[in-house]
């Protein structure tokens, strides 16, 4: 992959990320495809999952709310899905080896897309907290930096994934081949919608270390300022934590998405393709 360095002439280096980012923000809400998944997909099922529990508590939170965060971590995974047929579909139509020959450097045709999808994703956010904390009454975040650095972790990690995975994905009608598998293992693997202590005890180390899980978890340990990790439907409600205590309590779960993130790094830079394999 070719190394990521400002433009050597023409236009500033962000004029050609506020061009891709302007692109990428135009096509996804043209194609009704990636409209639904990537942005009303995990508002829906919000709606639907987490509306009969707003009179039941996990870990002495509001369950509707608790399940609310799961699904602002499970817009990250939609995200991923639309991010990799994106790139998937650009690189098999050759505008990236278009783009690759111009001076737009590197960094801005890939950071253009990734903004896109990060403001969609600040949409869903504060749509799917508002719904949280007005209808389902839960509080609001206890601690909002953390919170906001376990959402941008989240997504980025979920952005390499996109990129990493590109380059095992053959052509644009596999893609989706390659993207619902990840999505239906986290959307039901990694705790968004029930504590990861209700799967089936071989399955809860597995789990914890999916990519989507240790996201999940501190976001919601920044959104309630509890220690989440080992909670249940029936069992006890969860100590509050002060600031840095939160802190402690969410670092082992910033640090496997730090893990995931620099393991899609390694993966993209082996794999990625500007280019159809059939180029």
């Amino acid at each position: 992959m070719t190394a990521l360095a400002p433009a050597a002439s023409g236009l500033p280096a962000f004029d050609y990320f506020r061009g891709q980012f302007l692109l990428s923000w135009r096509v996804f809400w043209r194609n009704r495809r990636s409209t639904f998944i990537g942005f009303l997909l995990p508002v829906l099922l919000d709606l639907v999952v987490a509306a009969p529990l707003r009179d039941r508590t996990i870990g002495g939170v509001n369950a509707a709310g608790y399940t609310t965060i799961g699904f602002i971590g499970l817009a990250m995974v939609t995200s991923f899905v639309n991010l990799l047929t994106a790139v998937v579909s650009r690189r098999d139509e050759l505008v990236l080896k278009r783009l690759r020959g111009t001076e737009v450097p590197p960094w801005a045709v890939f950071a253009g897309q990734l903004a896109g999808g990060a403001v969609v994703l600040l949409i869903q956010t504060v749509i799917l907290g508002g719904v949280s904390v007005v209808w389902f009454h839960a509080p609001p975040p206890a601690d909002p930096v953390l919170f906001l650095v376990a959402l941008a972790a989240g997504y980025l990690v979920f952005g390499l994934l996109a990129l990493a995975l590109s380059g095992f994905t053959p052509g644009t009608e596999t893609a989706p081949l390659v993207a619902t598998p990840v999505l239906l293992l986290c959307m039901f693997g990694a705790g968004v919608f029930t504590p990861l202590q209700s799967l089936p005890g071989p399955l809860r180390p597995l789990a914890a270390d999916l990519p989507l899980a240790p996201v999940i978890k501190a976001l919601r340990t920044g959104w309630f300022g509890r220690g989440f990790g080992h909670e249940t439907w029936d069992g006890a409600a969860l100590h509050r934590l002060g600031v840095l205590d939160g802190w402690q309590s969410a670092g082992p779960s910033l640090l496997i998405t730090a893990a995931w993130a620099a393991a899609a790094v390694m993966v993209t830079r082996r794999r990625f393709r500007w280019e159809p394999r059939r180029a």
